[in-house]
């Protein structure tokens, strides 16, 4: 079962960074051309080229891995000589499978965060996504369970904009076998179960018979031979005849369900079934030993005549070399004199580099206590704005209600004892009307309060103001809110809710005023270290490059960057509009 994830995983990798001349393999005489092609005239990028086809010519069509490395890493090199940083990334996480392979974990991570740096740095989201997906297997691997799991959530986030389902499938197989080798049964059934769902929404018959399998198989460990039987008769149907492989292991355990069930008859058919398609695969993987031992033979008698050829051409200039030896003779004290002043001019340069090394990295420092300065010169003044605008409006707030609500309430007791004493003026058309303008400037004053200053955030914490907060939106003509929370809130720190709630708030706002929406959904998630708050419409939708940002956009963003936190804006026209918005949760933000 192993050997079918592991095969899984190296075809979602192959597709992870999908490049033609990558991945179309050459015949070793096309291999040869390019690299003659490269060498006269120098064409630096297509010997790259070359060096990287012949490492996976030798490990795929011979079996020789040895040289894997080396070719690799000549071919990384010459990507970064040709200028070429995106090839020379791909080559170097391709070099980071290999040390995954044999388990050299820390170079391997060392190189594969290397590119995952540089894909991120360039904002190429599907090189980045896959990066996340490869490095957070190798730290499983490991056994850093703990980063792995960093990482992959954060291989979720960034998979929800790139939705790659093969992505998925490949993730969620990587859980079934892991669990599956820890012996957890049923949560490695369940996640096989998972994976099935997501092959079934792809056209990649291969993958949903291995779904299929995988929930039979682990079924079958968990002792539920019923649903065992039923996914394996399923995978039986759905796998073609020529996966020998496959269907191998789909008769084996076919077999032992059977046997487990006491049917003795269909357990013996199957049995005589596993044996039959055990002998093809062995003859198979007989044919193919012998046809890779054939290119291995050819390909070292390739290997040798080059050697050959080396060599003759050392006799060569070494015979060349001992007729020249009486002129060399003569100019052995030039070439003391030249060799002494190179080492002079040398040594000079060095010093010379050293010292401009040691001022840039004087400079650099400087910089960066500079950039750090004026970075916390930005948060105290951006803290210091925030914690005005909300003084402010606590004070405004208070106005509203003590001043003018007072005022109001006065002019509204007025009235009804101006009523209560001559009842027939309540019949009166205009006395109606401005009874009317009265209640409703009671309760404009009262809503433009509770804005200014949420008194339930203050009372009942983040959940119960922005359910109120929502509430309040309603109406002919007004787009259904929907509002979702999910995790604990109750210990987030005052200040922390105070800005997530301002930012969900504006961003409704925004969506109430402009979008033209039917539905809005607003989302709160707290994970351990994390909040996320996102507000989605599907109403018009803009184009983020042709929009100028306004007053409420800049709010938002001035208050996720005082959060340390994350802004980010999906949308079109005609699309909808999504926002989201990740804030780290700190020790500090922690405490109530």
């Amino acid at each position: 079962m192993r050997t079918f994830f592991i095969f899984l995983f190296l075809l979602c990798s192959a597709r992870a960074i999908a490049q033609p001349e990558f991945d179309n393999r050459l015949s070793y005489d096309q291999i040869q051309a390019l690299l003659k092609d490269g060498i006269k005239p120098r064409d630096v990028r297509k010997q790259a080229m070359a060096w990287y086809h012949w490492a996976y010519y030798d490990e795929e069509q011979t079996g020789i891995t040895e040289l894997a490395f080396e070719y690799l890493g000549r071919s990384a090199d010459l990507f970064l000589e040709a200028g070429d940083t995106l090839a020379y990334y791909r080559v170097r996480s391709d070099l980071a499978d290999h040390l995954s392979a044999r388990r050299l974990w820390d170079e391997a991570i060392k190189m594969q965060q290397e590119a995952l740096d540089y894909y991120k740095q360039t904002g190429n989201l599907h090189y980045e996504t896959h990066l996340l997906a490869k490095l957070s297997r190798v730290y499983a691997n490991k056994g850093d369970e703990k980063q792995a799991g960093k990482l992959k959530r954060e291989f979720s986030s960034r998979n929800r904009l790139l939705k790659d389902t093969i992505l998925d499938i490949t993730m969620t197989m990587d859980d079934v076998q892991r669990n599956g080798q820890n012996g957890r049964y049923s949560i490695a059934r369940y996640d096989a179960s998972n994976a099935l769902r997501l092959a079934e929404q792809t056209s990649r018959t291969d993958l949903v018979s291995l779904g299929q399998y995988s929930v039979g198989h682990y079924s079958y460990l968990d002792h539920d031979y019923k649903m065992a039987l039923f996914f394996l008769k399923k995978a039986e149907k759905s796998t073609a005849r020529v996966n020998l492989a496959l269907r191998h292991n789909i008769y084996r355990r076919l077999w032992n369900t059977y046997e487990a069930l006491d049917s003795l008859e269909l357990a013996l058919k199957y049995a005589n079934q596993s044996a039959v398609v055990g002998d093809s695969l062995l003859a198979q993987e007989r044919e193919a030993a012998l046809h890779r031992l054939t290119i291995q033979f050819d390909t070292q008698e390739k290997r040798e005549e080059i050697e050959k050829l080396v060599a003759q051409k050392g006799e060569a200039e070494a015979e060349s070399e001992q007729q020249k030896l009486g002129l060399a003779a003569l100019a052995v004290a030039l070439a003391a004199v030249l060799l002494a002043l190179f080492f002079i001019v040398r040594d000079y340069n060095h010093r010379m580099r050293v010292n401009k090394v040691i001022a840039a990295q004087t400079e650099e420092i400087n910089q960066q206590k500079i950039r750090d300065l004026e970075n916390n010169l930005k948060i105290e003044t951006m803290q210091s704005m925030l914690a005005g605008q909300e003084s402010e409006r606590q004070r405004v707030a208070q106005d509203l209600h003590d001043s003018v609500g007072g005022l109001l309430a006065a002019v509204k007791i007025q009235l009804e004892t101006m009523t209560a004493k001559k009842p027939e003026r309540s019949l009166d058309e205009d006395w109606k009307k401005i009874r009317g303008l009265l209640d409703e400037t009671v309760a404009e004053t009262r809503h433009i309060a509770r804005n200014m200053q949420p008194s339930a955030l203050l009372e009942f914490g983040l959940v119960t103001a922005l359910r109120d907060l929502t509430n309040r939106v309603h109406g002919e003509g007004v787009p259904h809110i929907t509002f979702q929370h999910f995790g604990e809130f109750s210990d987030i720190h005052r200040d922390t809710a105070l800005n997530c709630y301002r930012i969900i708030q504006e961003l409704l706002q925004n969506s109430l005023k402009h979008a033209r929406a039917k539905e809005i959904l607003v989302q709160i998630t707290r994970t351990d270290n994390q909040l996320a708050l996102l507000v989605e419409d599907d109403g018009a939708g803009f184009d983020a490059t042709s929009v100028k940002k306004g007053m409420g956009t800049d709010n938002v963003a001035r208050r996720a960057q005082f959060l340390k936190g994350e802004l980010s804006v999906q949308s079109a026209k005609g699309q909808g509009t999504s926002t989201l918005v990740t804030v780290p949760i700190l020790e500090t933000q922690g405490k109530p």
